[in-house]
């Protein structure tokens, strides 16, 4: 009796572990490379020539590049000076050593804008993909609906992929015919305006 009841289980549990394959095998799975898509769409080129022309702007404010010279010039000009220099010695010439302290100045200056270049950079940056994200989606969505794809994994997980599962392009030529500028995702992804306030009442006898 007992050797039944386990020869039953097994059997049991051998079809059910059929039947997960089978389903596992009907399913059909595709790949996208999410940052192929950044890459190569429209979109993801404009962003980035937004970006990068953002940053020359706000870098051009700052007086990066003016300073950035100056910071070089007055380094090589000091480095034969300062070679054989004890610190005891700088100390003791007050002109070098001011030419030393202001040169440090503008360095540190130089590296806080530089700073503030780069976290204005990424914070429209991660801004900018977020919308990207939120556009990205439907033009998956449509081509999965194309190909009839049950299940549809992105780059961050996958390891190897046959060719003729992957809808990269697809999905590329997709945002493509769709959202090809910031102006245009900037536009696809703003809430929905809120709704006219409704007129005040008015007060007995009011004209």
């Amino acid at each position: 009796m007992k050797l039944s009841k386990l020869v039953l289980a097994a059997a049991f549990f051998a079809g059910l572990a059929n039947m997960t394959g089978v389903a596992n095998a009907q399913l059909k799975t595709f790949y996208v490379n999410e940052g192929q898509v950044r890459a190569q769409s429209k979109l993801g080129k404009d962003m980035n020539n937004i970006l990068i022309g953002n940053a020359n702007k706000d870098a051009e404010q700052l007086g990066l590049k003016a300073l950035d010279d100056q910071v070089s010039s007055e380094s090589k000009a000091l480095e034969p000076q300062l070679q054989s220099l004890t610190e005891e010695a700088l100390k003791s010439n007050p002109t070098l050593k001011a030419r030393v302290d202001a040169l440090s100045q503008k360095a540190y200056d130089l590296q806080t804008k530089k700073g503030q270049v780069s976290q204005a950079l990424e914070a429209r940056s991660t801004q900018l993909n977020r919308m990207f994200a939120a556009v990205m989606d439907p033009a998956i969505a449509h081509v999965a609906k194309q190909v009839g794809a049950d299940v549809v994994m992105s780059d961050a997980s996958v390891r190897y992929v046959k060719d003729s599962s992957d809808i990269t392009t697809k999905v590329i030529a997709r945002l493509d015919a769709t959202i090809t500028t910031v102006q245009a995702m900037q536009a696809a992804v703003a809430p929905p305006a809120a709704p006219a306030a409704p007129a005040a009442p008015k007060a007995p006898g009011a004209q």
